[in-house]
């Protein structure tokens, strides 16, 4: 153990706010993405510290839909949009912000689900059921396109590999865990070095029923090279908590140039049932923690004893400049009191929940 000083490291635990869900709209809400901005995204959109896109399947009857709420602290939230310009069943977003523009004159990019989609054609570079798009407001989208892969090498294919047979060939993809962002890094694709990249991206990879993570590189945010094991996140081995799953949606913080950690989705049946916690040294190779799950469908915690899922963590070294709880590391996650498959159900309306770092709380911190 050693003593925290300034923000320290992240504890895989969290400490949940008692008045849990935070934010309950009148349509479903999960698979959030949360950006924090000191200036309150000025002038890119709605003013406010707090930006949240999150799943609310609005356009039921295409099976998609996606949703923007704001807030002050980052726990009062309030409706803002749908989000427009996007395919009709978009779902399981990842939005970046950069008001620089990404070299590119746009201070928002988008990476999603298309749920019409779950696979592509054989040794095809179309990715149909992954989609990109840009905006000037987090609100209306344009130049909406799939992602490209790079079919040159069995190995470089995200999807469909032509070469790679069985358990370790992944035919279904349910969309982007996490999308990192290093404008540091030159426009050019670095195939030795992944976080050398402008783009990283962990997605969901899938045969149908066991779900795990893999990871894929790019210079621009569009054509994408798989780089790394596959799978980089591994599921559970059997009778583990996440025997089958081990997945999206998904978080992963990159804390230094050798430490990474990770917050993911799993379960046995449903990748709802629970939130894991991983740490690495290089963002390839993961190790899970021991105590996993964090959070848990059998805590015994009502709101959330149907779905445990979907966890999004922000890490501000400036505490969040006294915009909410004065802490270094906080959580958002989705969480239901019941679940009926993933249609959304009778009975099925996912929330979003709010929690702080076990490490903001205590005096000590993990030694991983």
């Amino acid at each position: 153990m050693k003593k925290k000083h300034g923000c320290g490291s992240p504890d895989c635990r969290w400490v949940e706010n008692p008045n849990n869900p935070v934010y309950m709209p009148q349509t479903p809400a999960y698979y959030q993405t949360v950006r924090f901005d000191a200036k309150k995204f000025k002038p890119f959109g709605p003013s406010a510290y707090y930006l949240m896109w999150y799943d609310d399947f609005s356009d039921f009857e295409n099976g998609g839909g996606i949703a923007l709420a704001a807030s002050g602290n980052g726990i009062k939230w309030k409706f803002v949009s749908d989000l427009f310009g996007l395919a009709p069943a978009a779902r399981h977003s990842r939005v970046l912000f950069d008001r620089h523009g990404f070299g590119i004159n746009v201070p928002y990019r988008i990476w999603y689900w298309d749920s019409m989609f779950l696979s592509t054609a054989p040794n095809s570079p179309i990715l149909p059921m992954l989609r990109t798009a840009k905006s000037m407001d987090g609100i209306n989208w344009f130049d909406d396109q799939t992602l490209m892969q790079d079919t040159t090498s069995p190995d470089t294919f995200l999807m469909n590999s032509p070469s790679l047979p069985g358990p370790n060939n992944y035919s279904q993809c349910y969309g982007p865990a996490d999308v990192l962002f290093f404008p540091e890094n030159q426009a050019v694709l670095d195939v030795v070095s992944p976080f050398n990249n402008r783009y990283v991206m962990y997605y969901n990879v899938s045969d149908g029923f066991n779900e795990e993570l893999a990871l894929a590189v790019s210079a621009d945010g569009i054509f994408w090279r798989r780089e790394g094991p596959l799978p980089v996140l591994v599921r559970g081995g059997p009778g583990a908590w996440d025997e089958h799953k081990s997945t999206e949606g998904a978080v992963i913080l990159r804390l230094a140039p050798d430490k990474f950690k990770m917050w993911y989705s799993g379960g046995i049946d449903h990748s709802n049932e629970g939130i894991g916690c991983a740490f690495s040294t290089d963002g390839l190779f993961w190790t899970k923690f021991p105590n996993n799950p964090v959070f848990s469908i059998y805590d015994g915690v009502v709101w959330r004893g149907g779905r445990s899922h979907n966890p999004w963590v922000l890490f501000d070294r400036k505490k969040f400049s006294g915009h909410g709880d004065s802490v270094c590391f906080k959580m958002w996650l989705t969480g239901g009191p019941f679940f009926s498959d993933y249609n959304f159900g009778f009975g099925d309306h996912p929330d979003i929940g709010y929690a702080t770092n076990l490490a903001d709380h205590c005096k000590c911190c993990e030694s991983d």
